[in-house]
């Protein structure tokens, strides 16, 4: 079995980069914001869940062991009120009632904005828009999740109530093919014949940014029309972008993708999501659909019969992260999104391929013999994906079916690339452990491993689980172009196969001012 934690970048702490700039959501308060709607919930229906044994504050990020250490701290404050099963199993049936009418969710909306608002987890109008924006998937999540009578009371009471298993632990089934003797990978000899890939990941293009605006707003982006001005005393928004909480505006992304020729050429491109910007708690389907559809026309623009592979970002829905599996149906599943993207990216995928991406976000595809890529929707892994609530076990069944295609590329004796957004090690503990083990088992299969963001230049090792001392397998974290927050814009190509001494290129944007240089000087004529 492997020891905990060597699911991501083995023995390599966070850096405070890192812990600052975790982009998972894009404004840096959304689990604060989550915080401020779990409170709502409960404050809005019964002043019971919140006993007089103290206050225990809900945690940052979803992971198991805080929620059970938060079962039992409130276990204790349920015993001041000798609560009983079938009592409690009543109340969070009435909460579910009473929660499920248009008038309900408005206050429990109206309790968040004012929780937020109190709690300076951003300034008013963003905790309105955002709470807004949030409530309906929110509070259908919690109604279908953690306060449904059975979770809520096996969590609150123990398991003679109900059965609390939320983010609870899973595994996928691997074949009982036997697993070869591992081949360590060897450079290529001289003159053998290279493929050039192109890296983008990361573009988050801002559809409002405007030149000469405040870049230290107090919103959680800046550079915006609604930025204002800066002070006297500051410059405002560089023309190309901006060295702070600003992503970049579309003639920024028209020169880095203009100027990539002296960079080529490129046999295929790997392009790893998160288009539109940061401004999360104001965009519509509309928006996102509309920075789809244009940024995908600049790439085909510019790179011409180039065939592009993308991977789905968790900035590409709204509410951001909020990527349903695909039980879920209707007005509130992600059919919309991924129509969309088959639609746009139709050119690039072949049949098969567009088929599962309509399904779930991910695919697979040979783009030349001998090489088989998959793309993931890491957005079924991630911490920060509230549907996940509901069922968190292999959403959309994509590990298994990830098991399913490494084995027949075993068989057919190809290799893998495998392509996704969000990085393996920063996944719910589960789904991360269980993508561990397929690593493991298919080290000599799987070639490569390409990831985006976090915006900035990483790699995570994989080791094996027996010694924890072989490393089997790499996965690159590409930095991204935006400058959000305070970054150089980066275009990282690289050379296939990429082996750990991969080479990367940041080049100047052209024509124009380069990434150093974000405030050019006015033509004499201006």
């Amino acid at each position: 079995m492997p020891r905990q934690g060597v699911s991501y970048g083995q023995g390599r702490p966070r850096s405070g980069r890192e812990q600052a700039l975790d982009r998972s959501s894009g404004a840096p308060s959304l689990r604060l914001l989550w915080m401020g709607l779990a409170l709502a919930l409960a404050l809005s229906d019964s002043q019971v869940l919140w006993a007089p044994a103290g206050a225990h504050p809900l945690p940052a990020q979803g992971h198991p062991a805080k929620f059970i250490r938060l079962a039992l701290q409130l276990r204790e404050g349920f015993s001041w009120w000798n609560l009983t099963c079938s009592a409690c199993k009543g109340l969070f049936t009435a909460i579910d009632i009473r929660l499920q009418n248009e008038a309900s969710v408005a206050h429990v909306g109206s309790i968040a904005i004012k929780i937020c608002t109190l709690l300076k987890i951003a300034p008013p109008a963003v905790c309105q828009s955002a709470v807004q924006l949030f409530q309906d998937d929110m509070v259908d999540v919690w109604t279908r999740s953690v306060l449904r009578p059975s979770e809520a009371c096996g969590l609150l009471l123990g398991s003679s109530c109900g059965h609390w298993d939320i983010f609870s632990s899973w595994n996928v089934s691997l074949p009982a093919v036997p697993k070869p003797s591992p081949q360590p990978p060897e450079p290529p000899a001289p003159g053998s014949p290279v493929s050039r890939v192109l890296f983008l990941t990361d573009l988050h293009w801002d559809q409002s940014y405007l030149e000469g605006t405040d870049p230290n707003c107090e919103n959680p982006l800046c550079c915006r029309q609604d930025s204002g001005p800066p002070p006297a005393s500051r410059p405002g928004a560089g023309y190309w972008g901006e060295y702070s909480k600003c992503d970049l505006p579309l003639r920024t992304l028209e020169s880095l993708l203009s100027g990539l020729g002296p960079a080529g050429p490129f046999d295929m491109v790997y392009w790893t999501g998160d288009i539109p910007a940061h401004n999360i708690w104001q965009q519509s389907r509309q928006d996102q659909l509309r920075a789809l559809t244009t940024v995908t026309d600049l790439v085909k623009k510019f790179l011409g019969p180039v065939p592009v592979y993308p991977a789905v970002g968790n900035h590409e829905t709204t509410p951001v992260n909020g990527f349903p599996p695909p039980f879920i149906e209707g007005n509130q599943s992600s059919h919309w999104l991924y129509e969309a993207m088959a639609k746009a990216w139709e050119p690039w995928l072949p049949a098969e391929a567009l088929r599962t991406l309509r399904i779930g976000g991910f695919y697979a595809l040979s783009p030349r013999p001998g090489l088989r890529l998959i793309s993931l929707n890491m957005n079924f892994c991630s911490r920060e994906n509230f549907w996940l609530l509901i069922n968190s076990t292999d959403p959309a069944g994509q590990l298994q079916w990830l098991v399913g295609e490494l084995q027949a590329a075993e068989d057919r004796g190809d290799k893998v690339h495998i392509i996704g957004h969000i990085p393996p090690g920063h996944c719910l503990k589960s789904w991360s452990w269980n993508y561990y083990r397929i690593v493991e088992r298919y080290e000599n299969t799987l070639a490569g491993q390409f990831f985006g963001h976090t915006h900035v230049d990483e790699f995570e090792i994989f080791y094996d689980e027996e010694t924890l001392s072989r490393p089997l397998s790499v996965a690159f974290l590409a930095p991204s172009a935006t400058t959000y927050i305070s970054l150089n814009p980066a275009l990282p190509p690289c050379r296939v196969p990429c082996l750990p001494n991969r080479w990367q290129l940041l080049r100047e944007l052209s024509p124009g001012p380069g990434p150093r240089d974000l405030h050019p000087e006015p033509d004499a004529g201006e």
